[in-house]
């Protein structure tokens, strides 16, 4: 059921969007991710609590004790996540949220990625090694990077791995971990946003604004939105994308780079996620609040 309207968004320029529904968390919020496939989302806060929220906002499940959590992921089909703890403790756990495997890590982790059936898992360390493990919590394949990588996503139609670094290194491998390519995008980076197929990628490059990259490595363009962009994400396919900037503006975009609407936020924002159709995305806010917009 759509609920009442923040007066922030009422305030906002262009086409206000629906709030479909608002969950908070109990503690600030420090990560959030988003299933593709099921809807779902999973949230998780400065003091260890976990939660999966269906499509419909309702909370299906809460995990509370494991702190302090640095990074999630969860699979696309809604089979389970992982977790960084401490600075080197990396957990799985099923989608009832029960932690039931852990890997201490020889270096301190940076980030983590799930592929969509959450049956492989990629983890970046401090010192430029980057881990792949497999579902029964092995490590398969190990690669280095000059500079460690903060952000990773696996490719849903292709055996591969898109990483970049916080500054400004992007990279492509194959699932064995060699180099595909690697392009220096000279610029720092706060968000990786790829499209289902992989043919379009967008990085949140700050002052640089939103970087487009086409899947082989070359640059497509840029879209401007006169503020620091620090999150970006985008639907399955490249049809709608939500950026949020330093300066604590949302803005909900096409793909011509026409922005829809915007609105000065009362807080900052932790994480973004379009759904895979573009029809809205589910934004988290650093005191715990979570909403999904839509638009009609």
């Amino acid at each position: 059921m759509t609920q009442q309207v923040p007066d922030w968004i009422h305030q906002g320029r262009g086409a206000t969007p629906n709030v479909d529904w608002t969950v908070s968390t109990e503690a600030p919020l420090v990560a959030l991710q988003m299933g593709r496939e099921t809807g779902e989302v999973l949230a998780a806060d400065e003091a260890g609590g976990l939660y999966l929220i269906n499509r419909a906002g309702a909370i299906s499940a809460v995990s509370r004790g494991r702190a302090p959590i640095r990074a999630i992921a969860w699979g696309d089909t809604g089979g389970g996540g992982i977790a960084l703890v401490g600075k080197r403790t990396l957990y799985w756990f099923n989608r009832g949220l029960k932690f039931d495997k852990k890997i201490v890590l020889s270096d301190r982790a940076l980030n983590v990625a799930l592929d969509a059936h959450a049956e492989y898992a990629v983890v970046s360390l401090d010192g430029g090694q980057n881990l792949i493990f497999d579902a029964p919590r092995k490590p398969i394949h190990e690669f280095k990077t000059y500079q460690p990588l903060a952000h990773l996503e696996f490719l849903v139609h292709e055996p591969a791995i898109f990483g970049v670094s916080a500054f400004g290194m992007f990279y492509k491998f194959e699932f064995s971990g060699n180099e595909i390519w690697g392009e220096n995008l000279w610029s720092d980076v706060g968000g990786l946003s790829v499209s289902g197929n992989g043919s379009t990628i967008l990085l949140a490059c700050f002052a640089h604004g939103i970087q487009r990259y086409t899947g082989d490595g070359q640059s497509d363009g840029s879209y401007q939105l006169g503020e620091t962009v620090s999150r970006i994400s985008s639907s399955f396919n490249p049809y709608r994308m939500m950026a949020a900037t330093i300066e604590q503006q949302l803005c909900w975009l096409d793909f011509q780079g026409q922005v829809l609407w915007s609105a000065a936020t009362p807080q900052k924002t932790v994480a973004i996620h379009c759904d895979p159709l573009g029809y809205g995305a589910v934004c988290g806010f650093e005191s715990g609040e979570i909403m999904r917009l839509s638009w009609d």
